[in-house]
């Protein structure tokens, strides 16, 4: 059964990515971040979750994706932080996440 995106609210960010196949360059330049940033992902309490064609095994599809592809930056609090429809976010992604005011208490204790 999927759960809902906002069970998540208050226990992790999320990068959410839709998409639709896997020869998109939002799809090949997200994992390719993903494996070269694993550390900095984790130590920012980042879930990454990919919708393909709007699917995903474990969770419904939150509403705001309105059939759009593209990344969504999600705050703790379930809101909207950032959304490109491509992969620019990426480049600004750790810098965003590090200028909330609950991540400058978390970072006393990064990892990276």
């Amino acid at each position: 059964m999927a759960k809902q995106i906002s069970e998540l609210n208050w226990k992790k960010r999320l990068l959410i990515i839709s998409y639709q196949n896997d020869g998109d360059q939002i799809f090949i330049k997200t994992t390719k971040f993903i494996s070269n940033n694993k550390c900095e992902i984790e130590d920012r309490n980042l879930q990454i979750v990919f919708f393909k064609k709007f699917k995903n095994r474990n969770f419904k599809i939150p509403t705001f994706i309105k059939s759009k592809n593209g990344i969504w930056l999600i705050g703790y609090d379930g809101n909207v932080k950032d959304y490109s429809i491509d992969d620019s976010i990426l480049t600004r992604l750790f810098n965003l996440i590090d200028s909330m005011p609950m991540r400058k208490n978390e970072m006393k204790h990064d990892k990276c």
